[in-house]
């Protein structure tokens, strides 16, 4: 009806049509009937349709060489904008990731070296329990 793009729509149940909500209502109240068809209507013959966002459509003055290259140098910027800050998230990413490889590093490096300890401690006690046993049964013997 008012040839802009829809930012709360309803559809008629008479006609179909999907129409902005405040216009539609506005000439239901002067002429009582669908603009498309000419049907009788009443607002209760209107369906609000949930939608999600809509993005309205360019405007005719996007047709111009300058508005073009307005929308594209803002494109640009939008563009550029976001690569950086993807860069900088990336570079805080690397960082941490660095930091705990060099953690996890050194936590393997802390666990190797106490089964190393543990494994020689091991060792040492068989031997003592293997030269004590040993020196028990020399000296009954001896007896």
């Amino acid at each position: 009806v008012t040839g802009k793009p829809v930012t709360n729509p309803v559809v008629s149940k008479k006609s179909g049509g999907v129409f902005e909500k405040s216009a539609i209502e506005e000439y239901v109240f002067q002429h009582n009937q669908d603009p498309l068809n000419g049907e009788q209507l009443s607002e209760d013959d209107l369906i609000e349709i949930q939608t999600s966002r809509i993005v309205p459509a360019r405007t005719s003055t996007s047709d111009s060489i300058p508005s073009l290259m307005q929308v594209f140098q803002n494109e640009y910027d939008a563009l550029a904008l976001e690569s950086f800050e993807l860069k900088k998230q990336l570079l805080e990413v690397r960082k941490e990731l660095s930091s705990k490889l060099y953690y996890h590093d050194a936590a393997v490096k802390v666990a190797a070296r106490l089964m190393n300890e543990r494994d020689e401690a091991r060792a040492a006690i068989k031997r003592l329990s293997n030269g004590t046993g040993d020196e028990t049964d020399a000296m009954e013997t001896g007896k």
